[in-house]
């Protein structure tokens, strides 16, 4: 499969397509993870965006069956209405030909006094969280017309793997309304996707929680009691998703109430290491097998995260 290669020229980049890429297989279907790009969204940096972006579209124009793209919140850095306008027009036309759906970080809300998030209705999210597609898939949300914690259709290899988001730092009431469907749909499977989950190296984030430092007006949930309430009772949650930290990816193991490893997967690339870097998480659902291969592709020059296809694996069929 012919995919594409960024070159750098001054402030822009350009993309010349007639370079050849690592194969994309068409007998496999995808899903693609957005790190933070918080500091990706501004007007000397959007470029760096529409390169990921636009190696998306042209692999689903060249047949590569993306069915979903995710994204793990800190869409913007302030929460400034210019970032949402740039990253919502170099997202739209990618919306439109797969399900894109994000999380909320909490960079996304406004910060008073530069530290608390005393409001969590003073942000642009759910202005600008608008895609038709994604809308239409929407089966459940906590708040009418909000998009902060919703469930959300989405299916893989023929096995619904609908999408649970969730606030940053979730309330009480939040995790209650999120358990209530799980439970009462174990029939399906979910993955949850949150902002703030996991430590750099892995493990539940427990030191210098920001929902705990950050939120006020608010009950809220750490990763542990997200953990505890949420994630370890529920065997049909396959794996949690999250960003927020500064490190490109993590993966750890836990066991449920059922003796089954949950998968828990962090992606970022906010950090000064890779923010400029092009990095994108992919998790190949191959036609054969029970599990989903994630690797990291950088998409303006084609290259592997560490040369590998494939970092780690994890079960979604079982």
């Amino acid at each position: 499969m012919i995919l594409a290669l960024a070159v750098a020229c001054g402030d822009r980049i350009t993309i010349d397509y007639s370079r050849p890429l690592p194969d994309v297989e068409r007998t496999s279907e995808y899903m693609a993870v957005f790190g933070d790009i918080q500091y990706l969204t501004m007007p000397t940096t959007i470029a760096f965006y529409k390169t990921q972006v636009e190696w998306l579209e042209r692999n689903i124009d060249l047949g590569a069956k993306i069915n979903c793209v995710l994204h793990t919140g800190d869409i913007t850095e302030t929460n400034d209405p210019i970032s949402w306008a740039l990253w919502h027009g170099e997202t739209q036309t990618l919306a439109k030909k797969t399900l894109y759906m994000s999380a909320i970080g909490d960079h996304d809300y406004t910060w008073h006094d530069k530290v608390y998030i005393s409001d969590r209705s003073d942000t642009h999210f759910n202005e600008y969280m608008d895609f038709p597609r994604t809308l239409s898939k929407v089966v459940a949300s906590f708040e009418p017309g909000h998009m902060e914690n919703v469930v959300v259709e989405n299916v893989v290899r023929g096995q619904r793997l609908y999408l649970l988001c969730l606030e940053f730092g979730p309330r009480n009431e939040v995790v209650e309304w999120a358990n209530e469907y799980v439970s009462s749909h174990k029939d399906i499977k979910f993955i949850l996707v949150n902002h703030e989950y996991l430590e750099s190296g892995g493990g539940l984030r427990t030191k210098n929680i920001k929902c705990e430092i950050r939120i006020r007006n608010s009950s809220y949930n750490t990763p542990t009691k997200l953990w505890e309430r949420l994630v370890r009772c529920n065997d049909n949650i396959v794996c949690v998703l999250c960003g927020h930290v500064s490190s490109l990816y993590a993966l750890t193991l836990t066991e449920n109430d059922f003796g089954r490893e949950v998968p828990q997967i962090e992606h970022n690339i906010q950090s000064s290491s890779y923010r400029f870097d092009n990095w994108l998480m992919l998790w190949e659902f191959p036609a054969v097998g029970d599990s989903a291969s994630v690797s990291i592709v950088n998409t303006a020059t084609g290259d592997y995260y560490s040369d590998t296809k494939s970092l780690f694996k994890f079960r979604y069929k079982y």
